[in-house]
């Protein structure tokens, strides 16, 4: 008998505890936490405000075979170089392209909204003339390539203050902006270099008897003379400025691929040794057996001569170019040359070895090649980084652009379901450790939430948004869901708990007293 009523005792006291912990159950505080995302100032405002400033038009088919005012060789009559003209391939404006590192956004043609101020001379600036009126970037390199060294004297090509102005080439595809030199002013002229869009004129290279000197770099690293007057240039005007920080190492491309006979390309003989760019370039030597296909994309190149670069500043290509709307050979007034400036000037793409001379494409009226040991003017070229960077203006000669730095702001967002009447750490909305000691906040709906010294507290059922800012503009927003937990300060189910309590009581009593009856 003895030995029952234990047993009895045990099963009772059991099932008293899994009531009582059940009861404990509904006194915790359930809370689920959902750490959304953080989110930074990643908006590429540069590339914003053009899309919006300009409509981005769709190319059409053989968009390339026409220069960007509509004309063309007229290929069933190559040999007396004719040109036809076709209304439907006159193309303005900004299109897109892929370039390594994404989708690049260019203009094309005659337009009038890319011009950018960026960067000034912080003293004056000197260049060196010789007898021959080219203009070096410093008295050694004049010296060195004259005629009458003597001859090189110093003459100004800015004033302090100055400010630089560039033409928009493209949005990179890596969000940066690739900008090429427009001089002193939005709108240059002729009378003199410092009023061009030039900051030098001068020969390619030194030598052209090898097609090696088409090259930006040749014998595995040497500088070509154009590229250290480039770097010069840049070290002195631009290198030496705060604004050096905002340009980066870009990329730039000069293309020694494909080298081989014109007639591998099914292009006239008479075009001997030529490079890719010929290829991609000119179609109307066969004819437009395909379509020209320029390219932002920097082709293989070769081992010795030419290649890919990442440079703080260099050259425009042959192939931006002809996406700006240029043709070989035919005159079109497109927003990257000037009909009252009298300079020719580089690209850094080679074009033919012929002749005994190596050649690369330069611009004026139209797209040629020249060679290198012939003189033309220098038009550097950067890329500028657009992190927390804006444009202002309307990029109009009157009103250009100026590049101006904005104020970095984060913003960060979470989620948050807790029940009513219980609390969280605020910081517990956001997946990393924040310091929100002094964020303002404010509560959407108040009766649903409140925050309050580090607490998020939940008042009723519902949702609502709480919003947040520091000094520095960093920006936090919490969505806040409120809800009645099913368990939790329930009295119905206290009373279940308690009514399970005595019916388990009232079930061992009467089995017990059947046991105790059985038993005597």
């Amino acid at each position: 008998m003895n030995k029952v009523k234990r047993i009895l005792i045990v099963v009772f006291l059991f099932v008293v505890t899994l009531n009582i912990n059940y009861l404990g159950m509904i006194d915790t505080k359930v809370v689920v936490t959902s750490k959304e995302y953080k989110e930074g100032n990643t908006d590429n405002l540069v590339l914003n405000k053009i899309l919006s400033d300009n409509e981005l038009k769709q190319e059409i088919p053989k968009m390339f075979n026409y220069a960007s005012n509509g004309t063309q060789y007229d290929p069933n009559d190559e040999d007396d170089y004719t040109t036809d003209s076709n209304p439907e391939y006159i193309t303005n404006g900004l299109y897109s392209m892929e370039d390594e590192d994404g989708v690049s956004y260019y203009f094309r043609g005659a337009v009038t909204n890319n011009n950018v101020q960026f960067g000034e001379y912080a003293s004056d600036y000197y260049v060196y003339q010789d007898s021959d009126d080219l203009y070096y970037q410093s008295k050694e390199s004049c010296q060195a390539t004259a005629y009458e060294p003597e001859s090189c004297v110093q003459v100004k090509l800015a004033s302090q203050g100055d400010k630089m102005y560039w033409k928009i080439v493209r949005v990179n595809g890596d969000g940066s902006l690739r900008l090429i030199y427009n001089g002193t002013s939005t709108n240059p002229d002729s009378s003199d270099l410092a009023h061009s869009y030039a900051v030098g004129i001068i020969p390619y290279n030194l030598e052209a008897n090898d097609p090696k000197y088409a090259g930006y770099t040749y014998d595995n690293g040497t500088d070509s003379f154009i590229k250290k007057e480039v770097d010069t240039w840049y070290k002195n005007a631009l290198g030496s400025t705060i604004y050096d920080s905002k340009v980066i190492g870009g990329r730039f491309c000069s293309d020694s691929s494909g080298y081989k006979l014109g007639t591998d390309y099914g292009l006239a003989d008479t075009y001997y040794n030529v490079f890719a760019s010929y290829d991609r370039l000119r179609q109307d030597l066969s004819e437009f057996a395909k379509d020209n296909a320029p390219t932002l994309k920097c082709p293989s190149t070769s081992e010795s001569y030419g290649g890919s670069y990442r440079l703080k500043a260099g050259l425009i290509t042959a192939d931006e170019l002809a996406f700006a709307g240029e043709y070989f050979g035919l005159v079109n007034d497109g927003f990257l040359n000037s009909r009252e400036s009298s300079y020719e000037y580089w690209s850094m793409t080679p074009g033919v070895f012929a002749y005994g001379f190596a050649t690369v494409w330069s611009e004026f009226e139209d797209l040629y090649d020249y060679r290198v040991a012939s003189y033309g003017a220098v038009r550097p070229v950067i890329n500028v980084t657009t992190e927390n960077m804006a444009l202002i203006g309307d990029g109009t000669i009157d009103n250009p652009y100026v590049l101006e730095e904005v104020k970095p702001s984060n913003s960060y967002k979470g989620k948050v379901t807790i029940e009513v009447g219980s609390s969280i750490d605020d910081i517990k909305a956001f997946e990393e450790e924040l310091d929100l000691s002094n964020v303002t906040w404010t509560v959407k709906d108040s009766s649903i939430a409140k925050i309050g010294n580090g607490k998020i507290i939940g008042l009723k059922n519902g949702t609502t948004v709480i919003t947040g800012v520091d000094a520095n503009g960093t920006t936090y927003e919490i969505e806040v869901t409120v809800i009645s937990n099913p368990v939790t300060n329930s009295a119905v189910y206290i009373g279940i708990g308690i009514g399970l309590i005595l019916i388990m009581s009232t079930v061992i009593y009467i089995f017990y007293r059947k046991v105790v009856k059985i038993s005597e």
